[in-house]
């Protein structure tokens, strides 16, 4: 097993062998939420552990959907900070038909539609997080919180080639981690695609992606050793489910997760919740909309659903764009072609202060970002390097830890536990293979 890569997907059984001990001594995994039957190997204080010529093997049943983790039994402090965790996911049995299918009714079926017409593959596990069906989603991204100490593993690396068993010695208290990290990688690293040549056996990034509209179900883990309280900007987290239990009323079968403003993990515990943004509230118009314009795609028709959001066709650029914010302009005397006449001057894009991962647009998609431009040229993010004008125009809404320290590395700021959502128009592809 590899450090913070491990996810297994069990329709409804699984089973796991480990046949390695070391100097570290004997090694076990616990599978938190499944009644598990040990064999082989020895007796361990919390269940069967493997030793350098023992093997011991874990069989359960994974009867309870949702995302769950797994982790060391055997010298915790020690094993769990070398890495030895990692997530099983397990998927519903049978998706509600709300999710799927040409009569289905729930918002990701309809986003399925835009999705298609724009060329997009679907990358999802399944179509509903759980066997209800308020739990359809869109698009699905894990998050694996860690942290290290630096000290621990130079302990453990200078230790290690002993040619003996059980005869480690590390001092794992007192703790002073230094690294933060989502899924093996601190930032800016974990902006990265999916195996880096420089860090090939990291497979996973933090980087996720949706377009206005879409639910994007998030599977969070707290694998470490710390809490870890991360702040997803752009709106509240629904939670679905802690640890695989689906929180549901008492007086009806509606989900009654809370709106968390931090979806914050204790070491063990998972979390299955929904982010959705669609520009509502913002007021003005995201795509840049101009009346007066002679381009048919700055005069696009909003036409709003019974819940007020252009939902007619798919097809649409701005299909899930909020109609009640529809040609209300942004900058009270812009340069480019878009609407004038709003209430704010923005500041040049051209401002080092703002860096380059700063929007610097209030507008979505390449036609909108590109006709707001002015003697600067193309406004960001079109032409930075994280986001080349050929290929997307979005809004950057940072996620991270409220934690301070945790945005640090080896207290050196920006790092550890800090990513970007990038909310994307409708005719950028997103390819979550990378």
């Amino acid at each position: 097993m590899k450090a913070m890569q491990s996810r297994w997907f069990c329709p409804r059984s699984g089973s796991w062998d480990q046949n390695r001990g070391s100097a570290a001594g004997n090694t076990s995994i616990l599978f938190s939420g499944f009644n598990v039957t040990a064999t082989g190997g020895v007796d361990g204080l919390l269940t069967k552990e493997a030793t350098q010529s023992t093997p011991v093997t874990y069989t359960f049943t994974a009867t309870t959907p949702g995302t769950h983790s797994y982790y060391s039994g055997t010298q915790g402090d020690l094993q769990v900070e070398m890495g030895l965790y990692g997530a099983i996911i397990v998927l519903p049995a049978h998706v509600p038909g709300a999710c799927i299918g040409a009569t289905a009714t729930s918002i990701p079926a309809k986003n399925k539609l835009a999705q298609s017409h724009w060329g997009e593959s679907d990358f999802r596990l399944s179509q509903a997080a759980y066997d209800n069906d308020k739990t359809c989603y869109d698009r699905e991204y894990l998050f694996q919180f860690s942290e290290m100490d630096p000290h621990i593993h130079r302990q453990a690396e200078e230790q290690a080639g002993r040619a003996c068993t059980d005869c480690m010695n590390v001092a794992t208290e007192p703790y002073h981690p230094a690294f933060f990290m989502i899924n093996g990688r601190s930032m800016p690293d974990l902006m990265d695609p999916n195996y880096a040549p420089e860090y090939p056996h990291q497979p996973y990034n933090g980087n996720p992606h949706m377009h206005p509209g879409e639910l994007v179900l998030l599977r969070i883990i707290g694998q470490g050793r710390w809490q870890h309280p991360f702040h997803e900007h752009g709106n509240h987290v629904r939670v679905l489910a802690r640890d695989g239990n689906l929180i549901l009323s008492s007086t009806s079968a509606n989900l009654a997760g809370p709106l968390l403003f931090t979806t914050t993990t204790t070491p063990g515990q998972t979390i299955d919740g929904i982010y959705y943004w669609t520009g509502k509230g913002l007021n003005w118009d995201a795509y840049g909309h101009n009346p007066a314009s002679s381009d048919p795609l700055a005069k696009l028709p909003c036409t709003p659903d019974a819940n007020g959001y252009n939902t007619g066709s798919p097809t649409a650029i701005n299909y899930f764009e909020w109609c009640q914010d529809h040609n209300k302009p942004m900058q009270a005397t812009p340069l480019g072609d878009v609407a004038s006449g709003g209430p704010v001057t923005l500041p040049s894009p051209t401002l080092f202060a703002n860096g380059a991962w700063y929007g610097g647009s209030p507008y979505l998609g390449p036609n909108a970002t590109t006709r707001a431009v002015g003697f600067t040229g193309t406004t960001p993010p079109s032409g930075t390097v994280v986001n080349p004008p050929t290929d997307e125009a979005g809004f950057s809404f940072m996620w991270h830890s409220h934690n301070e320290r945790e945005i640090t590395t080896n207290n050196v700021f920006p790092g550890g536990m800090m990513m970007m959502m990038l909310v994307d128009s409708r005719e950028f592809q997103i390819d979550e293979s990378k």
